[in-house]
């Protein structure tokens, strides 16, 4: 065993012929205090390894089968997870066997849908249910106006030619730049080109587009029915729909805005198609602006430049057409949701409650994988872990007075506080009476 540390500095003193005075009696005190303080210092960073080593690591939540197939049906996956995807999978035959045997139970293939196939299924039925009660019910009372009236078709085809005048002079001036250098700058437009072919193909087939931007946000709080995202301010054009509109009228305001995009400006500039197509409760359509400096529309358009402020919105998504019933059966749900978790809305008491309306995706792109979404107003600073919800209050299940464990702290809090406030009003009552009774003895 090695000699401590005191030990040797006192070996070491009587060497030197100090012997034990009164100074040598200090230092070797002071000694065995740092030693003493090392030591207890050694055995509580002993006690927190040893306590470390006791505790189980957490584990990952394990991916379903469900999940590890369809990233190995995923064209992007790299072939080494591939491997291991596979290899997985061969694992979980009992897993998968309980799928099998669930979904013949049920009669029904829930229990063996990959995450994109529950979203077509959602998808689908949400077309279904959008065509039955909206769509059709429409077409039979209002079919749409064809062929466009004069009016309409001499606007949409003077917007046309001068998209497609501004259009073609760009790509002369794009052929003109290649010319300048055609060995490196002719392949490099053309792999461009077939990229960008490729991810409009896909984007047929995706819920969210590839390659747009969209304003920038930050995610609050994620719930399963809502999320509450705080945006930050941005540009957007802006044109005014017609009220009462129908497709026609739409497709007016959504060209108006793109025909702004792809030149019709005070610059003739061509600017890059972002997401989402805003549409609002007032009837207007917006388009996010992405460029540092935005060109001005053209005096005759009706688009113009409006600045977003920041805001905080309650956003719940949603599959298929936007139509006016879809609309107000998702406002319906958002608004219930946000009032069963106590949620405050940011619009004055007793207004209608504005809504904005994000869509995502281009019209080529199915409709039962379309993200669309619905967004209202709410207040900032709202305390959204802590604060009590319509189904917090009702969730009291034990009588005043039983000591009964409530789930909800704050619920806990109230029935404590009314069951100090019944029993001190009865203490009150109790000592009133007993002082009434209470006569003086002779």
């Amino acid at each position: 065993m090695a000699p401590s540390l005191s030990f040797l500095l006192s070996i070491s003193l009587i060497i030197q012929g100090q012997g034990f005075s009164s100074s040598s009696t200090g230092i070797i005190q002071k000694n065995r205090e740092a030693e003493s303080f090392l030591r207890s210092s050694n055995d509580a960073a002993f006690s927190a390894f040893a306590d470390s080593l006791e505790e189980e690591p957490e584990s990952n939540k394990e991916q379903p089968w469900q999940e590890k197939l369809e990233d190995l049906l995923d064209p992007q996956t790299n072939l080494a997870d591939r491997q291991i995807l596979m290899s997985e999978l061969l694992n979980s035959n009992e897993e998968i066997r309980e799928s099998v045997l669930d979904a013949l139970a049920r009669r029904k293939i829930d229990p063996l849908l990959t995450p994109t196939g529950k979203r077509i299924q959602d998808g689908t039925r949400a077309v279904v249910r959008q065509l039955a009660n909206d769509i059709l019910p429409q077409l039979s009372k209002s079919p749409p106006k064809f062929p466009p009236t004069p009016q309409s078709m001499e606007k949409v085809g003077s917007r046309l030619l001068s998209v497609v005048t501004s259009q073609l002079q760009k790509n002369i001036e794009d052929l003109q730049e290649d010319l300048t250098d055609p060995i490196n700058r002719i392949p490099q437009r053309l792999s461009r080109q077939a990229e960008d072919f490729v991810k409009e193909a896909r984007n047929v087939f995706l819920e969210k587009p590839e390659g747009l931007q969209e304003p920038s946000y930050n995610v609050v709080e994620s719930r399963d029915l809502y999320d509450i995202r705080d945006y930050e301010s941005y540009k957007v054009a802006s044109t005014q729909m017609e009220e009462g509109e129908d497709l026609a009228s739409t497709g007016t305001a959504f060209n108006s805005l793109a025909a702004y995009l792809f030149g019709l400006n005070d610059e003739s500039r061509t600017m890059a198609m972002t997401t989402p197509v805003t549409t609002t409760s007032s009837n207007e359509m917006r388009f996010f602006l992405t460029e540092a400096s935005i060109p001005q529309p053209q005096p005759e358009s009706s688009v113009e430049i409006i600045d977003i402020p920041s805001s905080l919105l309650a956003v719940r998504k949603f599959t298929g057409f936007v139509t006016e019933g879809e609309i107000a059966r998702q406002k319906d749900a958002l608004l219930q949701a946000l009032e069963m978790d106590g949620v405050e809305l940011d619009v004055a008491h007793g207004a209608v409650v504005p809504h904005i309306i994000f869509q995502y995706n281009p019209p080529y792109t199915l409709p039962i994988v379309r993200r669309n979404e619905i967004a209202v107003p709410v207040r900032l600073g709202v305390d959204l872990s802590g604060g009590t919800s319509l189904q917090q209050e009702w969730s009291v299940d034990a009588t005043v007075g039983e000591d009964t464990v409530i789930g909800e702290e704050n619920v806990k809090m109230k029935v404590n506080s009314r069951t100090e406030a019944v029993a001190e009003k009865d203490n009150d009552e109790n000592d009133e009476v007993s002082d009434d009774d209470t006569s003086p003895s002779d």
